[in-house]
Parts: structure tokens; C-alpha cells; sequence
């Protein structure tokens, strides 16, 4: 007779025949059993999609995406994060996934599904939780919070206690569920990058009190030049995000070492980066998206441009002319002159000075000496827009 199990592991449904030999006498021989490891998505129509709740704050709905498929900047409807390249990687691998969640983002035609709520704190998102995995009981987990919490000043210590309880909770209301947690991305100036550094610090240790089934993702190499504002990824940090929780979940899931390795969005030679400027126009604060290409070079990223480049020249000793006005003492001699007084009454002047404005040209001697002049030259930038401009 033939048994078929069909059951969980690590959130991959695995297929189990057991082929078992009845004959009659005595056993002759007994075939061992074959073991086949599947994913969902499978030909056979009893495999589901791996369902995978995306969890956590702005960075997790995917604020800071300009989401280049659609041209769109962050605080767009169609932002999207991670979320499609980390799809996409899945899907190449063999999975069928499915994200689940109340909230929506990203192009139309994509999985929009998503539990990123921005602004919110850890407290917030474990008020609600067990509601939303009541409802969409995801397979995995993708966990990123605690962002809003450095940022608005709370306790590193108590935040890092509020996130294990709501590991705790995410367990209880889905025992069988991979919980993936991440480290934050970086702050991109301070006081959040130092805030969000000894945050990430507590995480590991966190972890280790925890079951087998809850993974660390290391997402804190995320930052600088990889993000448009404080806080959140542009699209070259959040590819870093999708990257990074693809290789975490290869070591969880069975034939993990086969999936393609994809690109690598750390080597890539030269990308697109946005940036937040911010700026005032018409006395009022504001701000825009500037995009430019950059290329990784011997120094690091940098991006075509002009700048003014000062430098000093030598100017030889030399004579030139030069036009000279103003006020100068001129002499005038003795004359008669036609008098005011008496009509055709004739008056004698004296000769003498007198003061008058007068234009004349003058040769002069012009010392040598280096000067200092400046030009606008074409080069490569390495600056970083956001930091430049953060303060105005």
C-alpha cells in the first residue's frame, strides 16, 4: 500500500511516499522509503503558497522607494520596498509566495499585500498583531520594527525588551510560523544612527533566548549612500534588504544551497541613487527627489558633475593703462571772462587753481605676483546629496 503524509517544515510543505512491500511467506526484501522535497507551488494542486507576512513600519511598507518600475517617490501608493525583488528571488528559486497583510503598496499588477504601518512603534504594532495573524495565519514572518522607537527617544533597553515580548506573542499566535528578524537599517545621521546601532546591538542576544525557528537577518550594513533620508532605504538599500533576507531564508528551507545565487546589489559597478533634498522656495521649507547615476570607482561611489575648482595662477610684471576719475587740481591761467552783472561787462581773473572731476589715462606698473581664480570644471562627485542638503 501506498501512505501519503504531507506536512509542514520550516514553512515548506514536504511530500513523504512511503512504499511499503506486502508479500506473502517470509519478507524477501524491503525497499527503503523515498523521500521527495517539494515546494509550494509545486504541479501537484494540494500545495498552497507560502504565505509571508512583511511586518514592521515605514520601511516595511516601503517609504524611501522610488520604485524605479514605475518612477514614482517616496510617499507614493506604488512604493514597494523590498517586497518585489525579494519575490522575485523566491520565485526563481521555485517558491510560490504569496504576501499577506492589511496594508497595501506597490505597482499595480504586484503583490501589494503588506503589514507596514508608518510611524509606527513596536507597542503599536503588538496592539494589533494577534489580529492580523488571526486573519492571514502567514507561513514566515519578515520582521522589521523598532525604527520609530530610536526615533522618537524611547529606552534602547526597554524597546529591546518590548521587541522579544513581541516575538513571544508573534509565536504564540502562530507556533509553527519562521519568524525572520532584522536588524535595522542604519540611521543616516544622528542622533539616529547611534540610537539605532546599540539597538541593533541588543538584537542577537534576544534571539538566543528564543526556538529554533526564529533567524537573525543582519540588515544593519544598510546606510549612507543607500538611503533617502534619515531613516529609510532608497531603491540601492532596499535591493541590500532583498538580498540579504533571500540568503537568510536559503539557509532555512530545504535545497536552500541549490537557489540561484541572483545579483549581488553590494557589487554592483553603478546604479541609480535617490536622494531627499531638502530646500526653500518662496521662504517656505520643502523638499524634492534628485536621482543621478553613480559609479563605483577606486575612491568609492562617486557621480558625473561640475563643480567650482579654484587655483592659483603666476602674472609676470608688466605695464598696462589704465582709465583713472575723480577729483584734481587743475590750473587756470589769468583770462578775461564775460561778467553777470553788467550786460557785456568784461572781467579780469586771475590765474589759479581749481578743483574739477576729470577722466584720464594713466600707465601704470602692475607687480608680479600669483592670484587665486576659480572655474567650473566637470568631474566626479562623492558627496552625499542627503547629508549636503539635510539642514536647510
Amino acid at each position: 500500500m501506498t501512505i501519503r503524509i504531507a506536512g509542514r517544515l520550516g514553512g515548506i510543505t514536504l511530500t513523504v511516499v512511503a512504499v511499503l512491500a506486502a508479500l506473502s511467506g517470509p519478507v524477501a526484501a524491503t525497499a527503503g522509503p523515498a523521500v521527495a522535497a517539494a515546494v509550494p507551488g509545486a504541479a501537484d494542486p494540494a500545495y498552497a503558497p507560502l504565505k509571508i507576512m512583511p511586518l514592521g513600519d515605514s520601511i516595511t511598507w516601503g517609504s524611501g522607494s522610488a520604485d524605479s518600475r514605475a518612477g514614482n517617490r517616496t510617499g507614493a501608493t506604488t512604493a514597494s520596498g523590498y517586497r518585489i525583488d525579494l519575490q522575485k528571488r523566491l520565485e526563481a528559486a521555485g517558491l510560490d509566495v504569496d504576501f499577506v497583510g492589511s496594508q497595501q503598496a506597490g505597482p499595480r499588477g504586484s503583490d501589494r499585500d503588506n503589514e507596514g504601518h508608518p510611524g509606527w512603534r513596536i507597542d503599536q504594532i503588538a496592539a494589533n498583531v494577534d489580529g492580523w495573524l488571526a486573519a492571514y495565519q502567514p507561513d514566515v514572518i519578515l520582521l522589521h520594527l523598532g525604527t520609530n522607537d530610536m526615533a522618537q527617544n524611547r529606552s534602547v533597553g526597554d524597546s529591546a525588551a518590548r521587541l522579544s515580548a513581541l516575538i513571544d506573542q508573534i509565536r504564540a499566535g502562530r507556533p509553527d510560523a519562521d519568524i525572520f528578524v532584522q536588524q535595522l537599517v542604519q540611521g543616516h545621521v544622528e542622533p539616529y544612527r547611534s540610537r539605532i546601532a546599540a539597538y541593533n546591538e541588543r538584537i542577537p542576544g534576544i534571539l538566543a533566548g528564543k526556538d529554533a525557528k526564529v533567524y537573525l537577518v543582519d540588515q544593519s550594513s544598510i546606510g549612507g549612500l543607500s538611503e533617502f533620508d534619515n531613516l529609510h532605504p532608497n531603491d540601492d538599500g532596499y535591493a541590500k534588504m532583498a538580498y540579504n533576507l533571500y540568503r537568510a531564508m536559503a539557509t532555512v528551507y530545504p535545497g536552500g544551497d541549490d537557489w540561484p545565487a541572483g545579483s549581488n546589489p553590494y557589487a554592483a559597478t553603478a546604479t541609480t541613487l535617490c536622494f531627499r533634498i531638502n530646500q526653500t522656495v518662496a521662504g517656505r521649507k520643502t523638499w524634492r527627489a534628485a536621482c543621478s547615476r553613480w559609479t563605483r570607482r577606486p575612491t568609492g561611489w562617486q557621480r558625473p558633475g561640475t563643480v567650482t575648482q579654484a587655483y592659483r595662477v603666476h602674472i609676470k610684471a608688466h605695464y598696462t593703462t589704465r582709465k583713472i576719475i575723480g577729483p584734481a587740481k587743475v590750473w587756470v591761467p589769468g583770462r578775461y571772462a564775460t561778467g553777470t552783472v553788467k550786460a557785456r561787462a568784461r572781467t579780469w581773473v586771475k590765474a589759479h587753481y581749481e578743483t574739477r572731476r576729470i577722466t584720464r589715462i594713466v600707465r601704470v606698473l602692475v607687480q608680479a605676483r600669483y592670484e587665486t581664480r576659480t572655474r567650473v570644471v566637470t568631474g566626479w562627485l562623492s558627496d552625499d546629496p542627503y547629508v549636503t542638503n539635510a539642514g536647510r
